[in-house]
């Protein structure tokens, strides 16, 4: 039990209640309520109790029944946004299932949360049950982003997982956006992906609006390498270096260089 395992490594560590409760920021009485299996923490209040245990979240949570229990830590599962769509569109089991070309039995576990279909299938669902794919994967959470990334690199989880120096248990929690990536963590994820850092934070739907609202032919340069280099090196500039591009931008239009 996850309370359980919280006060192993409270004992472990010679630590009081009160000691962990203060380095938390909890209350001494909601930490025992929280041990004892009384009550169930955010994610938020893990990230606090796995930082005030000096633990890594995953050994809080790992691998092995983890799916289960981390559920229970987050409500709007995306079964759920699957199958409002799908009651609001009028269809059924029967007919959605034969639609994504899968069987009935395997829809009811995707929208029971106890199956994790493949993004393809994701995709096609989402086409018919109307939803977009911005509500299927979280409107761009960073998990999200890792999973489908590398999934189409062929990928397993414990691949990334090696490649980028963590556990496969704190992939699978990523993915399933249970927990948060350190900034060199998520460094190191994005260069085994081969895309930028903060193309995993940007929120999708801001970077579709501003998209949506270029031109064509910039949108075809911004397709050229030389181009998606230049992008790149902003997303690791500094405040000052990217305040200095600015002024640079201002002075270049302000000279009549369009």
């Amino acid at each position: 039990m996850l309370g359980e395992r919280i006060r192993t490594f409270r004992e472990k560590r010679g630590l009081t209640l009160q000691e962990v409760a203060s380095r938390s920021g909890l209350s001494r009485s909601y930490l025992s309520e929280i041990e004892n299996g009384k009550k169930q923490p955010s994610v938020k209040t893990l990230e606090a109790l796995a930082a005030a245990l000096n633990v890594a979240l995953d050994a809080l949570l790992p691998e092995e029944g983890m799916q289960a229990e981390a559920e229970t830590l987050t409500g709007d599962s995306l079964g759920d946004r699957l199958r409002l769509a799908r009651e609001r569109k009028g269809m059924s089991l029967t007919e959605a299932a034969e639609a994504a070309g899968i069987s009935v039995s395997y829809l009811s576990e995707i929208e029971r949360g106890q199956a994790q279909p493949a993004v393809d299938t994701l995709r096609v669902l989402a086409d018919i049950v109307s939803l977009p794919l911005s509500q299927v994967f979280h409107c761009g959470a960073v998990g999200d982003k890792v999973r489908l990334l590398r999934e189409q690199l062929g990928l397993s989880r414990a691949e990334l997982a090696e490649m980028a120096g963590v556990t496969p248990g704190f992939i699978a929690q990523l993915e399933n956006n249970k927990t948060q990536a350190s900034l060199a963590t998520l460094k190191r994820i994005a260069q085994c992906l081969d895309v930028s850092p903060c193309y995993l934070l940007l929120e999708d739907d801001s970077a579709e609006e501003i998209i949506r609202g270029l031109n064509p032919e910039l949108r075809a340069l911004l397709q050229e390498p030389r181009v998606q280099l230049v992008l790149r090196m902003v997303c690791d500039m500094t405040d000052k270096e990217f305040e200095f591009l600015l002024q640079f931008i201002r002075l270049l239009r302000r000279s009549g260089l369009q």
